[in-house]
């Protein structure tokens, strides 16, 4: 099994039934994006490109009850950084 770029996934599954389904109805209304959008965000893997825009991060980590940087499963290295300004 692929490793997920977010944690988002295994904080649902963590929650009761009866708050993981009124959360999942709930969140894609928040961040004004379907469900199957929503349900993309939930799985995307480290391997995708495919980033959340930090203000749906931002509200889905709120109705989780956490900060946005704890539902990323990944680390931006100093040395991918400087080789993305060499780039540009």
């Amino acid at each position: 099994m692929k490793q997920l770029k977010y944690n988002i996934k295994h904080r649902l599954e963590d929650l009761p039934i009866s708050d993981y389904r009124r959360i999942c109805l709930e969140i894609p209304k928040a961040i004004k994006k379907s469900r199957r959008t929503f349900h993309r965000y939930c799985n995307i893997t480290l391997e995708e490109y495919t980033d959340i825009p930090s203000q749906d991060l931002d509200i889905i980590a709120s109705y989780l009850g956490c900060l946005s940087a704890d539902l990323k499963n990944y680390t931006i290295i100093n040395s991918q950084l400087v080789t993305l300004n060499k780039k540009l």
